[in-house]
């Protein structure tokens, strides 16, 4: 089945091959026509293609979206070709000279699979029946000459082209051998670099690369794909999170501050782009007009009637999740729908960008896209939290590991807000509840195994027992530990130190802060903050491990 870009375009194709065969010849150099007006840099109207292929005006108000001029470009030769096929087109109805595929790579002195690429670039082929009774695709004389004469640099640079010799090849790998080995990169910053000091191609020097990559000779890439960010990087990057200025860092490390700020400019835009970034597609993000339409309307106003009281059974700590209003229908749609086109824009930024070449202002922009990703994507969350305490409460109750339960259900909240298409017309609490109580009917039941599988049937004995062991350490010891653990808190970033010592009471008042407090503070979700005290014990345990397992065995 023949693909298109645009399903406009491909429904149009789909028509046209319901037209009477008569009109087959004449849709045929319409096509060709407009081939020539089209260049790919604008955008063009469906009406307005329509109009051109067919003489038929649609009338009305515009409803479908401009077609970039390079899919357009694909998409009409596509149909060229799909409109000819199903006409059975013989080959003695074409009253022009024409070439196969092979005769015309002979005369242009390129590669059949350069012909292949130039159909995607205008050269228009029909398929006909050639008299052994073979459809093929056939290139009249007329159409070969004027993509000629339009893409003239394009088959001068066909026709000069030639097979790189192996000692070239060698030169080539030697070469990515030497900028790895100089800094880290990845394969095709490696080949356009070497693109333009060779005069090769960028896709010549690429594949020549990939090539040595899957042979048995090892890899040039495969550590630097992998780790990216040298060692060097990650400290500079440890130093800035620590509070660290750039002027001192660049002292420390004896760069300027503008290779500084480079550095974190390209360790963050790596972790961007390691990181996958999905959006559940809609028609309307490839309009030309997209931010206009979707970034720049006013939100819907919200519900007048007043925020829901909590249950009188709720816990203190999970009260305030019903001081955040709930999300009318009109706004829960505008929500969504600016969710996943920011998460469209930045994936297009994130592709665009360089981390070696990026500047101040383009990293600028797209920080702010991902921030704007972030902010959507928090207020989507806190205004459906309530749902999974209803959903947790009705499935287990105030139970002692109700937290625990309130905890996994967030997580499957948060990936239902990923993977929700506002666009099917459903209501977001549908679509989460299904996902909650599926997450809630494979856990808790696990759960459940779970202890049950370790009860001694002495549990409320041994609870009751003293516990006569000695658990006093020497005071060198303890001397020791509080202090590798303070050296461990430095290694943390500003907030998560704050959180840490909150939580645990490690501060100067020695009382210890509950999530829902901390978060109060930093203003942010209490889950957020678990998340954030997560991460920094996972960071703690890997920093003071070796050195607590040395204490412990001196």
């Amino acid at each position: 089945m023949a693909k298109f870009f645009n399903k406009d375009l491909a429904e149009l194709g789909h028509q046209l091959t319901l037209s009477p065969r008569r009109l087959r010849m004449e849709q045929l150099r319409s096509i060709e026509l407009l081939l020539e007006l089209v260049e790919e840099g604008r955008t063009y109207p469906f009406e307005f293609v329509c109009y051109r292929i067919t003489k038929y005006h649609k009338r009305g108000a515009t409803t479908s979206a401009s077609i970039p001029g390079k899919a357009l470009i694909s998409d009409l030769v596509t149909m060229a070709e799909v409109i000819s096929r199903k006409a059975n087109l013989a080959v003695t109805e074409l009253d022009e000279p024409f070439q196969t595929h092979e005769e015309l790579a002979q005369e242009l002195q390129v590669s059949t699979k350069t012909i292949r690429r130039w159909r995607n670039r205008g050269l228009l082929g029909m398929r006909v029946v050639f008299e052994d009774g073979v459809n093929r695709l056939a290139f009249c004389k007329s159409t070969v000459q004027r993509f000629v004469v339009r893409h003239r640099d394009l088959v001068a640079r066909g026709a000069a082209f030639k097979q790189l010799t192996q000692q070239e090849r060698d030169a080539i790998v030697q070469r990515a051998i030497e900028l790895v080995a100089h800094r880290p990169m990845k394969l095709h910053a490696a080949a356009k670099i070497i693109a333009e000091e060779t005069g090769r191609a960028v896709e010549t020097v690429r594949y020549t690369l990939r090539r040595h990559e899957e042979s048995d000779a090892g890899p040039v890439f495969g550590g630097a794909e992998k780790s990216l960010v040298s060692e060097r990087y990650q400290a500079i990057l440890r130093c800035h999170e620590a509070g660290e200025s750039d002027e001192s860092i660049a002292r420390g490390f004896e760069c300027d501050v503008d290779e500084v700020a480079a550095i974190l400019r390209f360790v963050q835009i790596v972790k961007w782009k390691e990181t996958p970034l999905d959006c559940i597609h809609n028609e309307l993000f490839d309009a030309p007009n997209a931010d206009e339409l979707i970034l720049d309307v006013a939100e819907p106003p919200g519900a007048d009637r007043p925020t829901a009281k909590p249950p009188k059974d709720t816990p203190p700590y999970l009260r305030s999740l019903y001081l955040t209003p709930l999300l009318t229908p009109d706004q829960e749609r505008d929500l969504f729908r600016r969710y996943n086109y920011l998460k469209h824009k930045a994936a297009r930024q994130i592709d665009q960008i360089d981390p070696e070449e990026a500047d101040a202002e383009q990293f600028a922009a797209l920080g702010e896209t991902m921030a704007r990703v972030d902010d959507v994507k928090q207020r989507l969350t806190r205004a459906n939290l309530r749902l999974v305490v209803a959903i947790a409460k009705k499935h287990v109750g105030w139970r002692p590991n109700f937290f625990e339960i309130i905890s996994d259900g967030n997580m499957s909240l948060m990936r239902a807000v990923e993977k929700f298409d506002y666009a099917r017309g459903v209501k977001f609490s549908t679509y989460a509840s299904w996902a909650i109580m599926k997450n809630y009917a494979r856990s808790i039941p696990e759960q459940h195994y779970r202890a049950a599988r370790w009860v001694t049937g002495q549990d409320e004995l041994l609870d009751a027992a003293p516990d006569h062991r000695a658990v006093e350490a020497p005071a060198g010891e303890r001397q020791q530990v509080r202090k590798l653990i303070c050296e461990g808190l430095e290694e943390l970033t500003d907030r998560e130190r704050e959180i840490v010592r909150g939580h645990f009471g490690l501060g100067d008042g020695g009382g210890s802060l509950t999530l829902q407090q901390l978060g109060e503070r930093f203003g942010v979700t209490k889950e957020r903050v678990r998340q954030i005290e997560q991460r920094a014990l996972a960071r703690l345990r890997e920093v003071l491990s070796p050195s607590l397992a040395d204490v412990l065995a001196d």
